[in-house]
């Protein structure tokens, strides 16, 4: 396999194997395996269909204990909780980690819900509106203000989900479309708040672009066919994703957002 990319230490020796996701489901054909993913267990399904969260289903399938199943993906058991009760629905980053602590798809711990990709997109499609309300609540001079216990202000917020959208959602949308499985990385978004200076940015001209970047993004996922929405892709190279669960990632991380947007209102407000 002449696509395969070997990493070596700086002494020279191969530390792993990067290879494309059709050869590797190849090899584990050829090993007798039968794909990442082996069938849902009775139980689990069961679950699920009763109304238990799939996250919970799992867990429990797992034998872990919501305190067990926080401290390996690194947040906290009430959020863990919130995620569960569906009270929150996590952000990609959290879920890719869930996904690898329970050895499943993403789109396997996703809550169903009737129609939930329209309803993504229109959550989606009402986030600029919802920042401009958020701004008109704080006064301009404390657009710069953090809240007391750290965190983002005003301006850094929304910096961040300009650039998350044109660096990261628009950019995985577009390359699930149009290539095979592609690996999609992670972004640091406290590293790029500190390279572009958000503190030092105009925040008209940051939720203009944010406002441009995610009506296209809205734009283009109305367009989609079902067959279109199950492209995926590989998140942080790892944990497979469609469409479908790109969405929901993206109204997760707005979610957070508007969380510490709302708990910033009443702080500086």
């Amino acid at each position: 396999m002449d696509s395969i990319m070997v990493l070596r230490h700086a002494d020279g020796t191969a530390q792993h194997a990067i290879l494309p996701w059709q050869d590797y489901q190849a090899l584990l054909r050829a090993a007798g395996g039968h794909g990442l993913q082996p069938p849902i267990p009775a139980e689990v399904r069961q679950a699920i269909a009763d109304g238990v969260h799939p996250v919970r289903a799992w867990r429990d399938h797992r034998g872990l204990n919501q305190g067990q199943l926080a401290a390996m993906i690194g947040i906290s058991r009430a959020y863990l909780a919130q995620i569960e009760g569906g009270e929150r629905t996590g952000t990609l980053e959290v879920m890719a980690r869930v996904a690898r602590a329970l050895d499943r798809r993403l789109e396997d711990l996703i809550a169903p819900g009737p129609d939930n990709f329209a309803q993504a997109a229109a959550s989606l499609g009402a986030m600029p509106a919802k920042l401009k309300e958020i701004a008109a609540a704080i006064a301009e001079g404390a657009w710069r203000s953090k809240p007391a216990g750290g965190g983002f202000s005003l301006v850094e917020h929304v910096c961040h989900l300009r650039d998350i959208d044109s660096d990261g959602y628009r950019l995985r949308l577009e390359r699930m479309l149009t290539e095979s499985g592609p690996s999609l990385p992670d972004i640091d978004g406290d590293a790029l708040a500190k390279a572009r200076d958000y503190l030092g940015q105009d925040l008209p001209a940051a939720l203009a672009a944010f406002t441009a970047t995610r009506l296209d993004i809205v734009a283009r996922l109305a367009k989609l066919t079902p067959e279109q929405r199950r492209r995926t892709g590989l998140m942080a190279g790892t944990t497979e994703i469609t469409i479908d669960g790109l969405a929901d990632a993206m109204t997760a991380h707005d979610s957070e957002h508007l969380d510490q947007l709302n708990d910033l209102v009443r702080a500086v407000g």
